[in-house]
């Protein structure tokens, strides 16, 4: 008996609660940026901003978000990953921490979405392929038992 495994690249918690798996999942991507940080994020090499931010989109976002469509997001996961998501972003323009920039000031230098709305589109595009799913298909059969059991008023 173990309390926690990976499988598949996912954390697993004997709880079932997806904070275990946010961490991993934070731990991972702030190592794949602190790797990069030298070579690209500042690199002398005069990069254009939208180059950074599509490498940013390409070799960081899928490792924070892998596996995003099943996790239960609760307030502070959210504010974790979003907390996150602004660290990465200040590193890549460069913005010291001993300067003052709001939170709002910082995506929209960038265009970039928070990443707990990016978790959000993604559960919602997972709901509406299980919604749409056969009702011969295991996953329809598995919300529908679910559903199944709820109390009518």
């Amino acid at each position: 008996m173990v309390d926690t495994f990976v499988c598949l690249g996912s954390s697993v918690n004997a709880s079932g609660g997806n904070d275990s798996d946010i961490r991993r999942r934070i731990v991972l991507a702030r190592t794949c940026m602190k790797s990069l940080d030298r070579e690209i994020w500042r690199s002398s090499i005069a990069l254009v901003m939208v180059t950074k931010l599509r490498l940013y989109n390409v070799y960081i976002l899928p490792v924070l978000l892998y596996g995003s469509d099943t996790w239960n997001v609760t307030e502070v996961s959210r504010q974790r990953l979003d907390a996150f998501d602004q660290w990465c972003l200040r590193r890549i323009l460069r913005v010291p921490y001993t300067v003052h920039i709001t939170n709002v000031s910082v995506p929209s230098q960038t265009d970039q979405p928070p990443v707990s709305w990016l978790v959000q589109q993604r559960r919602l595009k997972l709901f509406g392929h299980i919604a749409r799913a056969a009702a011969s298909e295991d996953h329809s059969r598995a919300i529908r038992a679910s559903t199944d059991r709820l109390p009518v008023d």
